[in-house]
């Protein structure tokens, strides 16, 4: 600084250091220069520019371990302090000396990812999140979540960043879905979503999971059981539809016959194949990918009813699925769930659906009047029997006699509710 006051500018600017000051920096000039540096003999690597216009930034100079100069910038002059630029240069230069970090490559690779995960939307997600679920998931499911996809949750984030999607936005949307779809729905959508995001954060496009907090509605267990006046209206009006129906309906009247005879899912109904029948030891074989545990094999026992409603299926065939969809392939589930939701219908029967008759047969067949008790009743079903987990560990008996004594009893009693009335019935269209 001369002795009346000023700084020499053009000493300073001839590239030697000078121990800047806050009144330095705010007077500092780049002198007719397109662009001026003040190297700080304070912290050597500390600079401040200025530009012709006025522009003042701070940034460090240091070279990376392979020589380079690296200049990251601190920040604007006129809002960062001295003594901010100071520390924030110290601790750079400190990085890159001590622990041999390029803090300029660092921040170059944090600005491609964060673009990087801007690009990564909810419908590039959800394309490449199905896509890899056509080899993890089974069929039914993989179509149940492209549905809800579809339907709730592409049109609500399609084109949102994951980066930007909160907590917040997605309780919105499932209060929405709650309200327009139902409960379950909603829980459906969390549960999709949830995996979804799950997928993303294993592959680092996104951080967290920002749908692991939200809890789901209450689950309400269906209590509804169909009364022996309803069963039998529903037995005689599928024996109707067998005779009258179109052809994918007549399958599904036979399905849903099945389905209440043998107590078991509509899925692994619809699926059943002809090779998954033993018919000298009358047991049919669910294989385990194909129950919903995933454990198996499943052992059903065939009474007497229940082969002749196979048997009426295969017909003549001696290979493939028993009943068929219009592709010869196996019958798709929802046209069992419609069928039986039209026949219901016509039938003035309120609130039954194709999965209420397992309920209906599990609640028979531990009545008074069939007295079977409540664990075979869970292998029927394929529900995790009562008991000590250990018990169950070693416990590989698959009580087929037992089983099969139910069963037979189970179709006895629904022979016995058909013996009751001849009324008219609709056809299943």
């Amino acid at each position: 600084m001369r002795s009346d006051g000023r700084h020499n500018w053009k000493g300073v600017m001839r590239g030697t250091a000078t121990r800047l000051t806050q009144a330095f920096v705010n007077g500092a000039a780049s002198m007719d220069k397109a662009k001026a540096r003040f190297w700080d003999s304070g912290v050597p690597g500390l600079v401040l520019t200025v530009t012709k216009n006025g522009g003042k930034t701070y940034c460090a100079v240091y070279r990376d371990l392979e020589g380079r100069q690296r200049e990251p910038r601190i920040g604007d002059a006129k809002v960062v302090t001295l003594e901010q630029a100071r520390k924030a240069a110290i601790d750079l230069l400190a990085t890159s000396q001590l622990e041999g970090r390029d803090p300029v490559a660092e921040r170059r690779a944090a600005k491609a990812a964060a673009i990087e995960r801007r690009q990564w939307t909810f419908d590039k997600l959800a394309e490449v999140y199905l896509t890899d679920g056509e080899l993890r998931r089974s069929p039914a499911r993989q179509a149940m979540e492209k549905m809800y996809v579809r339907k709730h949750l592409g049109p609500r984030f399609g084109d949102t960043p994951l980066a930007e999607l909160t907590t917040a936005a997605l309780s919105t949307a499932l209060c929405e879905i709650s309200v327009n779809s139902g409960q379950s729905a909603s829980n459906t959508n969390l549960e999709v979503v949830r995996q979804m995001l799950s997928f993303a954060v294993d592959r680092g496009w996104v951080s967290s999971n920002v749908a692991r907090g939200i809890k789901p509605y209450p689950k309400v267990s269906r209590e509804r059981v169909a009364t022996e006046d309803e069963l039998r209206l529903i037995w005689r009006s599928l024996d109707v539809a067998k005779a009258d129906g179109r052809i994918d309906c007549r399958d599904a009247a036979r399905a849903i016959q099945f389905a209440l005879l043998t107590l078991q899912r509509r899925g692994e109904v619809a699926g059943l194949h002809f090779r998954e029948i033993d018919w000298a030891a009358k047991v049919w074989t669910i294989p385990g990918p194909r129950t919903k545990n995933k454990k198996g094999p499943h052992l059903v026992p065939l009474s007497g009813a229940a082969l002749n409603v196979l048997l009426e299926a295969f017909g003549k065939r001696k290979d493939g699925f028993a009943f068929t969809g219009r592709d010869a392939g196996a019958l798709d589930v929802k046209v069992i769930s419609r069928a039986f939701a039209r026949l219901v219908a016509d039938l003035g029967i309120e609130d039954l659906t194709v999965h209420d008759l397992r309920r209906t047969g599990a609640t028979m067949l531990t009545s008074e009047r069939l007295a079977v008790i409540g664990e075979i009743v869970s292998r029927i079903l394929n529900h995790t029997p009562p008991g000590p987990a250990v018990t169950l560990i070693y416990n590989r008996n698959s009580y087929l006699p037992q089983k099969r004594a139910a069963l037979d009893a189970w179709s006895q009693e629904v022979l016995r509710m058909l013996t009751i009335g001849r009324e008219g019935l609709p056809v299943l269209s």
